[in-house]
């Protein structure tokens, strides 16, 4: 019987260590396909992806994967246990996934799997340290990190690493969910945010800073000279403009809502001339660079209430990729999406096409500044026989 393995990624953009990956975790899950679900138009980080979910989903098609599906926005603008809890919910909701693989900067689940227990199931030594922690003024983020090394004196000094504490929350997800699902992970051959690498692989934030400098990055990446870039610079006075005309009470119900974080951004912006001067001037011991970025998002995209999954879209397939869309069909109770006039959605299917107009009122090319592009865009359909060789 063929096996898949599921990939939660944001290929932003997709480079060569993101080929290695998918051709690792089908090695080491045993996997014949691998099935990607990608943060569409806007990240993790607070920003809108560099170029466009289609580009980027052909991108991981044409690198190895077999389907990419989009993670909603709803998901991909919160913090990484909602962020890892969302994308892990949909992959077992589809049905079609055995497995999920994840890169880590230790390349050893064992770590992952002691804190995503604990923190699950906290001990009062667990809650006595995080709640000193935030009683201190700080955010969450940093006092799960103090909890978590006061009840485990072993954890490497590089644990707490973007991607380790992601795939920390992926294992928690899968508890949660009670999902069979397998965890696999392969290791990453460079830091996060480095510009540097041991061998030829670099970081998707150090490639991007490479486009956005003119640098020659090919190298590290497909070939991105002809592509449209998406910058939240680009729509700064649409920014600035918003956050000078809300009120805090009007965004109570946003996700990632603090009546302070609210109150400080909407005074910060209207002495702001820039949105890195906005963003920057917020931050402090209890409100991180990334959240208030992600909030600022959530606000413009009216992102509030809670939802479940109730469909898949899809971004991009393979010949294996149509495949498993089928198996979708038969096995799923989620929608699956191919065109956006025909599915009558809700508020979270709202809110991706919300975020689609904000990223491409964020071109560099102005004449592509246009809304409507969910409506004028198809899955890319991929006839490749095999990926290049890594």
């Amino acid at each position: 019987m063929n096996k898949s393995v599921g990939i939660i990624c944001e290929y932003n953009p997709f480079h060569f260590g993101h080929r290695y990956h998918i051709a690792e975790a089908k090695k080491l899950s045993g996997s014949d396909t691998a099935v990607c679900i990608m943060s569409g138009s806007m990240v993790q980080r607070g920003e809108c992806a560099i170029f466009d979910k289609w580009c980027r989903a052909k991108d991981a098609i044409d690198g190895g994967a077999d389907l990419v599906v989009e993670l909603p926005a709803y998901y991909a603008l919160q913090s990484a246990e909602n962020f890892a809890y969302g994308a892990v919910r949909i992959l077992n909701d589809m049905g079609v996934t055995d497995s999920i693989c994840f890169g880590s900067e230790l390349g050893d689940i064992s770590m992952a799997e002691q804190c995503a227990e604990l923190a699950a199931h906290p001990s009062d030594e667990y809650k006595e340290a995080l709640g000193a922690k935030l009683d201190s003024g700080s955010g969450y983020p940093t006092a799960c990190e103090y909890a978590l090394r006061q009840c485990i004196p072993s954890l490497p000094k590089n644990f707490f690493s973007p991607n380790n504490i992601l795939g920390m929350c992926y294992i928690g997800a899968i508890k949660k969910l009670s999902s069979p699902m397998k965890v696999y992970t392969v290791k990453r051959n460079n830091d996060y945010h480095s510009g540097e690498s041991a061998d030829q692989y670099k970081s998707a934030s150090a490639i991007r800073g490479m486009i956005k400098s003119g640098d020659d990055y090919m190298q590290y990446a497909p070939d991105y000279s002809d592509r449209n870039i998406h910058l939240l610079k680009n729509a700064e006075s649409y920014i600035l403009g918003f956050f000078r005309n809300v009120s805090s009470d009007s965004l109570c119900d946003i996700k990632g809502y603090e009546e302070g974080l609210a109150n400080l951004i909407i005074k910060t912006a209207a002495k702001s001339t820039t949105v890195e001067a906005l963003f920057e001037a917020c931050v402090s011991k209890r409100y991180t660079l990334h959240r208030i970025k992600r909030f600022c998002l959530c606000c413009m995209l009216g992102i509030r209430g809670e939802h479940l999954p109730e469909y898949v879209r899809i971004l991009a397939a393979g010949n294996k990729g149509t495949e498993i869309i089928r198996k979708i069909k038969k096995c799923s109770k989620l929608s699956v999406v191919t065109k956006t006039s025909d599915y009558k959605g809700g508020a979270m299917f709202e809110m991706d096409i919300a975020a689609t107009d904000l990223a491409f009122l964020c071109s560099e090319d102005v004449s592509k500044r246009i809304c409507g592009m969910d409506f004028l865009r198809s899955p890319v359909i991929t006839k490749l026989r095999c990926p290049p060789p890594l």
